[in-house]
């Protein structure tokens, strides 16, 4: 299970992804989003992005399904992170934004569409999507042993299609920006819902 790795290796994750830098991302998710928006972070891990948004004055919730990722992420934040995956998310127009960064590539490719009908219920009308992939056609696993699940902007562009469950705001392709890192390339989608 995806949680054993990460429960197993939390601090190397951790001192990872804290040297990531987000800001263009954060601006472009913030453009679409009112002050005080409820916004939910699905798949905090190490709470990089909550304690950003908590700091921005947003209402926000986040969860994780590693144990030691919801100790370190509640401890860093200051919030209670719920234990939790995007396969069981229940929430009915909740959030104004969900952001989803570097997560939903947990999702097995044949949960992925049910995975963002959930999505789509979760959002509030027009509600903003902030999601990023590893930049492949393919799905692969990595040198930790995770399986990602995987899109480059045609093979997402058509998976979306076939959803009819959100506009395309903004899709790019970037270099990751965490050091030891410069040879891996990202897909950041930015979506809206439609209704």
């Amino acid at each position: 299970m995806i949680e054993a790795i990460y429960d197993t290796n939390a601090s190397l994750f951790i001192d990872s992804w804290l040297t990531a830098d987000m800001q263009e991302q954060y601006g472009e998710f913030e453009k679409h989003l009112r002050p005080g928006a409820k916004i939910l972070d699905g798949g905090c891990g190490s709470g990089r992005d909550t304690l950003y948004f908590l700091q921005k004055g947003y209402d926000v919730k986040a969860f994780d399904p590693s144990k030691e990722m919801i100790k370190y992420a509640s401890e860093f934040t200051g919030i209670k992170i719920s234990e939790g995956k995007w396969e069981t998310l229940d929430a009915k127009e909740a959030y104004d934004g969900i952001w989803a960064s570097a997560s939903l590539y947990h999702v097995s490719r044949a949960d992925m569409a049910p995975t963002f009908k959930r999505i789509s219920d979760a959002l509030k009308s027009k509600g903003i999507l902030f999601a990023s992939f590893r930049d492949r056609p393919d799905d692969f696993v990595d040198s930790e042993g995770r399986a990602l699940t995987s899109f480059d902007k045609v093979t997402f562009t058509d998976f979306l299609s076939t959803l009819g469950l959100f506009d395309i705001l903004k899709l790019e392709e970037r270099v990751d920006t965490r050091k030891d890192k410069k040879n891996e390339k990202w897909l950041f989608a930015f979506l809206q819902k439609k209704i």
